[in-house]
């Protein structure tokens, strides 16, 4: 039939249809009987007419054989009918139709993210080499195979009888490409629309992907949509695939779900906020602790084992029971280095039987073991609040050695305390014993220009740590016009004078900045950045601090004041801290800190000052940091959050020539690393900011390769989770799309089945797209013709059989 079709609009010159285009035809006359004629009275008389035509010629042509009366009963009914064609004026209209429409709706979602293993399925149909295709494989990966293996043959399957709009649906439904529409003729370009997407949406709204599918294509409904899922609704009961049922099934539009995961519950152990110091003492116990998060499991045990990554050697491992009442559960290992240098260590969970996700078992991470104590030296003139409570808690610290120096005491005071010198170390080789050097509210005018000078190379060339903390007397107002002015993060010499102080009655909580929270541990006070941030917020208030104006170019701010702010505009810094050549210096703009220790004892102002003093020795104490920081926003991300780098180059001497040059390395743990470039900040040069999204769930490590610096270059270690919504349900809805099925009379399929769904899409209604001009039949050439022909023909064949 299409063949002689396709004769006719070729010989009588109608455009060829075009590719995915049919044609459908439609004859239309005219009644030439009166109007008021019923169409039954109509037929009945032209039945009469051709009964009367076929009496007659048996009647007379009784005498010849059945052949020939055949032949000529022929004849005359065929004139017959080209009367009626003349008397009716048939004409023939020709409607260009395209292919019907099939929806197929991709979910990304962070649930497709998750691996399944289906060796556990409770369905016998799942043959063994899917089985094993499918392990190391999440969900999207799955669906991925189906639509792209084979040279897409699902895809091209569906299209030999349909045209094909592909959609992506998380917590929202939007078209694959140009308005979701795939070319017959352009795989290529389908394949990458589908290799690109990830499994990063925070929300699965299954219902409203369906109608929005449906309302995209009002007036001309598709054939079927086709649902590539796990059928999980992360919003509720009022987006589950179901829902959409009665409503496709209204506008007759079947639903193909496509079951995507196992419907044996999903088992994981999600290890996570891996908190751990990165500074360590040969036999000094290191603890080290995590969260753990339970998904599909309901009891038992798990084991943590803490191994050298290189090696596998173990270092500690520990039984913990399954609490399953909790979102998550802490975990502790303790363990004592016995040897100094870099250790690079695993932490992990054993997986339970039953668990697929293997990559968010364990996180990795380094710790610098050092075989000797942190040397302090702490100075005051007097022995105030700040200066007794920190001296006797470094005193009391196993990992520091501390030595002491009170400007206004007792001749007898250094014989009387085990750490108290009598004097500022002049030389610049006892100086240089020390780590950090913690410079209260000291007079400077018993340090001499050459204390002055030792200090500032001690910083700059050592590599040495320095804090001063402002007081009320000298700090650090006495210090203008001297060589510890210039190490200072802040300007101190046009401040006003210590006669200018007024008792504070109102006390006042620091904030801390963007910087203060994510690019130190400083202020670590919990097991994570949130649990941190509350503490702070509710530590005790202080009432005292030194108002420096403005802060050098190049330094940073971790802390500043909620309200007053300076000459500049600016809040004022009460903790800042900026690099110098090969060192740091912190300035302390309050001496209220012992406040912390109201009611918690040293629980808090103990981890402030040990974790700086830490922060501070690392440069002197390892002689590996280089002036270069790279920090992010935080520390855990949800998948589709987007990763923010930022490398801060303190000495400008190391930022590259050309700025293209600064580059970051982004590894997941058991993957390639790749390179992302860098670009430097218009108002601040000495920054380079980049950023990456939709990065998919695990632990990542990631550093400075370019350009090429001495040591270990800096590095962070970063983790993105899947959105917690999508971790609520984690197996698939088999019940809920066979339901949808039903209701909307489709079909359902596994994933392992999913082949053979191509041949149960129904054939559907043509769309119709255009009208060539009306060919009017009743006048043709062709038909005058025939007809004179025909009636010629009668005539002789009558005379010949002696009829006439």
């Amino acid at each position: 039939m299409d063949k002689l079709k396709q004769l006719l609009e070729s010989y009588f010159e109608i455009p060829v249809a075009g590719p995915g285009q049919g044609s459908a035809w439609n004859l239309q006359w005219s009644s030439p009987w009166p109007g008021w004629l019923p169409d039954w009275a109509v037929l009945l008389l032209g039945s009469g007419i051709v009964f009367l035509l076929i009496y007659a010629y048996l009647k007379d042509t009784a005498h010849l054989n059945l052949k020939k009366r055949i032949v000529l009963i022929g004849m005359r009914l065929t004139l017959f009918a080209i009367v009626i064609l003349f008397l009716t004026r048939f004409t023939l209209t020709i409607h260009r139709t395209g292919l019907p429409f099939v929806a197929v709706l991709i979910d990304d979602s962070a649930s497709m993210g998750l691996e399944d293993d289906y060796a556990e399925s409770a369905s016998a149909s799942v043959s063994k080499p899917f089985q094993q295709e499918s392990r190391g494989k999440n969900r999207l990966e799955l669906v991925k195979d189906l639509l792209l293996q084979n040279e897409a043959r699902f895809l091209t399957e569906l299209q030999d009888k349909h045209k094909l709009r592909l959609y992506h649906f998380s917590e929202e439904c939007l078209p694959l490409g140009a308005q979701g529409l795939i070319d017959l003729q352009d795989y290529q370009r389908t394949q990458e629309l589908i290799k690109q997407l990830e499994p990063v949406g925070k929300e699965t709204r299954p219902f409203h992907a369906v109608q929005k599918v449906l309302n995209d294509f009002r007036g001309t409904p598709p054939t079927a949509i086709i649902v590539l899922s796990d059928g999980i609704s992360s919003t509720g009961d009022l987006d589950l695939l179901s829902r959409a049922g009665a409503l496709a099934k209204s506008k007759l539009v079947p639903i193909f779900p496509v079951g995507v995961g196992s419907e044996q519950p999903v088992k994981d152990l999600q290890l996570y906020d891996l908190l751990v110091d990165d500074v360590a003492f040969i036999n000094d116990p290191i603890t080290v602790s995590a969260k753990v998060k339970f998904f599909g499991i309901q009891s038992g045990n798990m084991t943590v084992s803490l191994k050298e990554a290189r090696t596998g050697s173990p270092l500690a491992s520990r039984q913990f029971p399954i609490n399953t009442q909790k979102d998550s559960q802490k975990i502790e290992l303790t363990f004592t280095p016995t040897r100094p240098g870099l250790l690079e260590y695993v932490i992990q969970v054993e997986p339970v039987k039953g668990e697929v996700n293997l990559k968010n078992n364990q996180q990795t991470g380094q710790l610098s073991v050092l075989d000797q104590k942190i040397r302090v030296l702490l100075v005051d003139s007097v022995p105030r609040y700040e200066y007794r409570y920190l001296k006797h808690l470094l005193e009391r610290d196993k990992t520091i050695e501390l030595r002491s120096i009170l400007q206004e005491s007792d001749l007898e005071y250094s014989s009387e305390d085990a750490t108290a010198l009598d004097y500022f170390p002049v030389k610049k080789e006892d100086l240089y014993q020390y780590d950090v050097v913690i410079v209260g509210d000291a007079d400077p005018a018993y340090f001499s220009q050459a204390v002055f000078e030792n200090l500032d190379q001690f910083v700059r060339e050592k590599g040495g740590g320095l804090i001063m903390v402002a007081g009320p007397r000298f700090s650090p107002h006495a210090y203008t016009n001297t060589s510890l002015e210039e190490l200072l993060p802040v300007e101190i010499s046009k401040n006003r004078q210590p006669t200018e102080y007024k008792p504070v009655i109102e006390g006042f909580q620091p904030e801390l900045t963007t910087e203060g929270q994510f690019s130190t541990s400083i202020f670590r006070f919990a097991d994570n950045a949130e649990e941190s941030q509350a503490i702070w917020n509710n530590l005790p208030e202080l009432y005292w601090f030194y108002p420096a104006d403005e802060i050098k170019p190049g330094a940073s701010v971790f802390a500043v004041h909620p309200t007053q702010k300076g000459k500049n505009g600016q809040r004022i810094p009460i903790i800042s801290t900026q690099r110098v050549g090969a060192g740091k210096v912190i300035f302390n703009a309050t001496d209220d800190l012992w406040r912390w220790r109201d009611l918690v004892g040293d629980l808090y102002y103990s981890r402030f000052w040990v974790q700086t003093i830490r922060y501070l020795s690392r440069s002197k104490l390892l002689n590996q940091e280089q002036a270069v920081e790279l920090a992010l926003d935080r520390k855990t991300y949800q998948q589709g959050d987007t990763v923010q780098f930022r490398v801060k180059f303190l000495d400008e001497q190391l930022i590259p020539s050309d700025s293209k040059k600064v580059t970051v390395m982004l590894e997941r743990q058991g993957e390639a690393s790749r390179p992302l470039q860098l670009t430097p900040l218009e108002k601040s040069p000495v920054i380079f900011e980049g950023s990456v999204s939709n990065i998919q769930e695990g632990a990542y490590h990631t550093w400075v390769s370019q350009p090429i610096l001495q040591g270990n270059p800096p590095s962070v270690d970063f983790r993105v989770e899947i959105s917690q919504r999508e971790l609520v349900n984690r197996d698939m809805n088999q019940s809920d799309m066979k339901k949808t099925a039903r209701e909307s009379r489709g079909k359902y399929f596994p994933i392992f089945a999913a082949e053979q769904l191509p041949q149960s899409i129904p054939a559907g209604h043509p769309v119709p797209l255009e009208n060539e001009e009306p060919i009017p039949l009743w006048n043709r050439w062709e038909f005058l013709i025939l007809f004179t022909l025909l009636i010629s023909a009668e005539w002789l064949l009558r005379k010949r059989f002696r009829l006439v």
